[in-house]
């Protein structure tokens, strides 16, 4: 069976408290709306190290993969659409600076996220279910294990329980 080709988009997801670490996009049809770091998968690379190289580009901050927070899928013009939104920990306590394609950087309460103008209803949904849940895919890093790249998305063990 033939492969298909597909678009794959990634974003971060930076909690600290209730807030999210969100951006203002400064170019595009979402100029002034605000999204969570995001961008697409460049050829030859993971989607997880995508989502990692988003957030540096357009938050000048570095972070690593813990887990899947959300997928959302759809079709453009007949093409698959995928994308993945990570739940990221910055490596350090690091001050997010804008990048060239966005306005603005700021972790954002959820309070705040209604009178946003958002660059889409899945990613409003998106950064409120990161900040209203504390389920997530666990991510497990099999590379130095496999000698090539290889992530895997689970739920988390839970050991116990019942005969």
């Amino acid at each position: 069976m033939p492969t298909v080709e597909c678009d794959v988009g990634v974003a971060a997801l930076v909690r600290k408290a209730r807030s999210i670490l969100l951006v203002k996009e400064a170019h595009g049809r979402y100029k002034g709306c605000w999204g969570l770091p995001k961008g697409y998968v460049n050829e030859n690379e993971l989607p997880s190290h995508a989502a990692l190289r988003e957030l540096s580009e357009e938050c000048s901050v570095e972070g690593r993969i813990i887990g899947v927070q959300a997928v959302r899928e759809r079709l453009i013009e007949g093409t698959p659409a995928i994308f993945i939104a990570y739940l990221v920990e910055l490596l350090e306590d690091q001050t997010p600076i804008p990048g060239e394609e966005v306005l603005e950087t700021r972790y954002i309460h959820v309070d705040e996220f209604e009178d946003l103008n958002w660059i889409s209803d899945a990613m409003h949904s998106m950064a409120s279910s990161a900040v209203n849940s504390n389920q997530t895919l666990q991510t497990i890093d099999y590379q130095p294990r496999q000698g090539h790249p290889y992530m895997l998305h689970t739920l988390p063990k839970t050991w116990g329980g019942g005969a």
